[in-house]
């Protein structure tokens, strides 16, 4: 027996992907060979299950099965799968790959790998200005530094200042606790974004995101000492302000990184080491900050991942909610007030859910149209942290998570470690999970801070290489694959996202050699110019930015996709033109020839190239055309 469904075609789910509350979907389910007793959609929605039976279709080709079902009310995760009864007894059809969606399985065996349906709330949106930009991500001390008279500020004694830009990293005990200090500076800071912000408008920014900004010993600054002060070492609120102002002028806006988990061991707050006074919670039993940890016996206590000096916060505590989140001056709001755009929250998944809610609801209130971004490392629609499910993308937490499975997959894929097939079905499966609203907000980066550089991944080289550089043969390769990445984050769905320096070809392993401060006078300027141009054409197209999307081709090397209007609408009902447009790319090395159907989206030109373009001719509704290798092309077109 032949049995047939695929979440992620609307001929058998419809309408595809996530749905608002209420939604009624219309499920399908095609049979071949034989005609079964009976076939029952089994679902289940918060531990209610439901079994619906299946109408029985006419058709010319086996038989066709469909159930239209309502959406419960209530924001949730839906499931399905579907039971075929037949004289010789059941089957199941269910999920091949549970969480990836598409084509299914049939088994003679129960088995609870089921068909997903996120269901959010009807009124859930995310901001607008938001989806149409590229993001620059910004390391803060490793980016430029503008210090009087040359000489970089110094807030403790023991802190290490390289001013020659190419010194390694230095690597100190921490004075307290067992690891690294990180405490070694090579002097960025606000005044120095606020002076490259012409040089970063140049790339096609919209949004710079900053790695913690606020006052902390560490240089990374994830260790937080004080929330309302600007660490000294990058300068104070009117810096802030300015940086703000400026980059508004150039319409850019920034987004700052919340660290609501833990605080530092080195803080007002904890004041472990007595850096602060007599104050703070380690010291004194007494104060307000005390009900923030969780203490043991002997003043021992709970601390991030077992970091002794990132002690964990209880987030649910009323008096950190005040501060962090409900006070008229607190944390969230105090910085948006002076001029942030929203927030990037980090390990989401420490945060609770009940947290993250009321942070929406506080920032929202302040900024409306605020972004909030949680760091999210797998699918975020599914994730289970803690043992609870969690409820980021339901329409009350996020509005958009860094999409680290888009560089996994891409980078897995132009590495030749999986094909433009298993590519294509996860990043579909993100695209089945997710709303609408939060897909088009996606962070989609190929480098971050936690991450190494792209162009040492793309060159061969293992994470933990350190600062070893690529060979000249291996380093054209990897420039040549950077591109082809940076290609497919321009043209994809979400919001491209640059980690400073990738775009001048930096290389580096895991952290902190990928931390290592901006090369200003050491740039690949062919990298930078493709990465320019390629940023030039997402912001003048904007079917790349809101358009729709469906794969052409998805064959070994070779991935085609097309982005498109739908009635000179794009995916958000918003008025768009007749602009078509095929983004392709061959991971190859050797050229492929590919032959692409575009007969549905009635096409009436077609041009091929960014730098030269030249005519593209269709017959019957196909174009044919070269990729070159370790390459990519686009073309683009009217639809009449």
């Amino acid at each position: 027996m032949h049995i047939y469904h695929n979440s992620q075609d609307s001929a058998y789910r419809f309408p595809f992907g996530a749905v608002p509350c209420g939604t009624a979907v219309t499920l399908r389910l095609d049979i071949k060979d034989e005609r079964p007793v009976s076939v029952r959609l089994r679902t289940w929605c918060d531990n209610t299950e439901v079994l619906y039976p299946m109408t029985l279709s006419d058709s010319s080709d086996g038989f066709v099965y469909t159930v239209k079902i309502t959406m419960p009310n209530t924001p949730c995760l839906f499931w399905y799968y579907f039971i075929v009864d037949t004289a010789e007894g059941s089957f199941w059809y269910v999920n091949n790959q549970a969480g990836l969606g598409g084509e299914g399985i049939c088994l003679s065996s129960e088995n609870d790998k089921s068909y997903q349906i996120t269901v959010y709330k009807a009124d859930f949106t995310t901001p607008e200005w938001f989806r149409g930009r590229i993001m620059y991500q910004i390391f803060p001390d490793r980016f430029y530094g503008e210090h009087k008279n040359g000489k970089i500020f110094k807030s403790r004694d023991e802190y290490i200042i390289h001013y020659n830009k190419y010194e390694h990293i230095t690597f100190n005990p921490h004075p307290h606790e067992a690891g690294p200090a990180c405490n070694d500076f090579y002097g960025g800071n606000l005044k120095g974004i606020t002076k490259k912000l012409p040089y970063i408008k140049s790339l096609g920014i919209g949004v710079i995101y900053l790695n913690p900004i606020f006052e902390a010993y560490s240089n990374h600054k994830y260790d937080t000492a004080n929330y309302k002060n600007i660490d000294p070492m990058f300068g104070n609120e009117e810096d802030f302000s300015e940086l703000c102002r400026e980059a508004e002028k150039l319409d850019i806006r920034i987004i700052l990184d919340g660290v609501f988990s833990h605080t530092g061991a080195d803080s007002i707050y904890f004041n472990k080491y007595g850096y602060y006074g007599q104050g703070g919670a380690y010291q004194d039993i007494n104060s307000p900050y005390r009900s923030w940890y969780c203490f043991g016996e002997g003043n021992s206590y709970e601390s991030w991942w077992g970091c002794s000096n990132l002690p964990n916060v209880k987030e649910m505590e009323p008096s950190y909610l005040d501060y962090i989140l409900r006070d008229d001056d607190s944390v969230i709001k105090k910085w948006l007030r002076l001029g942030a755009s929203g927030w990037r929250l980090d390990v989401a998944d420490e945060l609770p859910d009940e947290f993250i809610a009321i942070l929406r609801e506080e920032v929202k209130k302040v900024k409306p149209d605020a972004v909030i971004i949680g760091e999210v490392w797998e699918d975020a629609s599914n994730k289970v942290a803690y043992s609870r499910q969690r409820e980021y993308l339901l329409g009350s937490e996020l509005d958009s998570v860094m999409n680290y499975p888009f560089k996994d997959d891409v980078t897995a894929y132009i590495m030749g470690n999986i094909s433009a097939e298993d590519m294509n079905r996860r990043l579909m499966s993100i695209i089945e999970n997710y709303p609408n609203q939060v897909l088009y907000s996606l962070m989609n980066l190929l480098g971050t801070h936690d991450t190494m550089r792209i162009k040492s991944l793309f060159g061969g080289l293992s994470s933990d290489c350190g600062d070893t550089r690529l060979e000249s043969g291996m380093e054209e390769l990897a420039t040549y694959r950077v591109l082809c990445a940076a290609f497919m984050q321009m043209t994809m769905i979400g919001v491209p996202s640059i980690y400073y320096g990738d775009e001048i070809g930096m290389q580096g392993g895991r952290d902190p050699f990928n931390r290592a401060p901006f090369t200003w006078h050491s740039v690949d300027p062919g990298l930078l110019e493709n990465i320019i141009r390629l940023s030039k054409l997402r912001n003048e197209h904007k079917v790349l930015q809101t358009g729709f999307f469906k794969t052409l081709i998805a064959e070994d090397a070779v991935f085609v996709f097309a982005r498109y209007f739908k009635n000179k609408k794009d995916a958000f009902g918003n008025t768009g033109d007749n602009t078509f447009a095929i983004c392709a790319v061959n991971r190859s090395f050797e050229p492929q020839s590919v032959l692409v159907d575009i007969s549905e989206f009635h096409v009436s030109s077609l041009k091929c190239g960014i730098d030269n373009p030249r005519p593209i001719l269709s017959n019957g509704g196909y174009i044919n055309f070269n990729i070159p290798p370790v390459g990519y092309v686009y073309i683009e077109g009217k639809t009449k």
